[in-house]
């Protein structure tokens, strides 16, 4: 029987501007289980009345904030199954590689993108046959600036198996393969909504995550007899984001996925095994730069 091809949806959040954090979500899955998925979450915004779920949307109104919850509740559910990995990749504009001259930030979305998706395939083991569909982003050319490079990386360079076959010993690589690739308007396809609020909750994460964490300490001593409240400075705006996180943790520590957040004030993981990975990138060393603009000769 013919395995049927796997696809990955992504979006990315606060990759340029005045954010100081960059992230991607990837929610990558087999067809038939993805598309199960996509048909769950439609029916959260038609329970709610709902066309389209955002992140940086999400300002308290009662209706988004349970849809929004509903969503997120669903993608982890399906990545305790296992029929769903969820990646997310953040990088900080504050670090040695990105602290350049002229940083592109455009060239750098791509090279994330390269890494998570990389980082994707790898954790799917076996599976070699893909679809990608992103987000809409007219600024990059998906099948040149990243699924070239995608399929001619080898998934398995710390596993090179040597292989005996009738010619001799063959290292045995895996390449992946793209069969299709497209962007996709986030309003029509729900699975890409998620993605953006699993990037959007765990970017804010890294901008905010001690703020958060005052206020995530003030609501769990509301109840007690004599609360000790501390000092927290966030705005109402940004209390019904904090609202979504602590959900996402709770959550996440329901169904045991191993998303740390008390350690290092942000949403990281320490290991693949529960289908979920959430890591910043970390410069591999001083030749590690990002992309800068190229200028032109006249």
């Amino acid at each position: 029987m013919e395995l049927e091809n796997h696809l990955i949806f992504s979006d990315e959040s606060g990759y340029c501007g005045n954010h100081r954090h960059g992230a991607i979500a990837v929610i990558s899955g087999s067809k038939s289980d993805t598309r199960n998925l996509n048909a769950e979450l439609q029916a959260v915004l038609d329970k709610y009345d709902k066309i389209e779920l955002k992140f940086a949307h999400v300002k308290g109104h009662s209706s988004s904030m349970l849809a929004v919850k509903e969503f997120i509740t669903q993608g982890l559910k399906y990545c305790y199954e296992d029929k769903i990995k969820i990646h997310v990749i953040i990088w900080d504009t504050k670090d040695s590689r990105h602290q350049v001259f002229g940083r592109s930030n455009i060239e750098n979305l791509k090279r994330m993108y390269y890494h998570i998706l990389k980082r994707t395939k790898s954790d799917w083991n076996s599976i070699e046959n893909w679809e990608f569909y992103p987000d809409e982003f007219s600024a990059i050319d998906w099948r040149k600036d990243v699924v070239y490079y995608i399929e001619r990386t080898n998934l398995d360079k710390k596993l090179n198996i040597n292989q005996n076959t009738l010619f001799g010993i063959l290292q045995n690589f895996r390449f992946p393969l793209v069969h299709k690739h497209g962007e996709l308007e986030s309003a029509k396809y729900p699975i890409l909504q998620l993605s953006d609020l699993f990037a959007g909750l765990n970017r804010l994460s890294h901008e905010f995550g001690e703020t958060f964490n005052q206020w995530l300490s003030n609501e769990l001593n509301r109840n007690s007899l004599f609360p000790e409240l501390v000092p927290c400075n966030a705005t109402k705006n940004m209390i019904c984001k904090f609202q979504i996180m602590k959900h996402f943790k709770d959550t996440c520590s329901k169904y045991k996925l191993g998303v740390n957040f008390s350690n290092n004030k942000y949403f990281t993981t320490f290991s693949s095994k529960n289908g979920i990975v959430i890591w910043l990138y970390q410069p591999q060393g001083e030749y590690d730069k990002a992309p800068v603009t190229q200028k032109l000769d006249f």
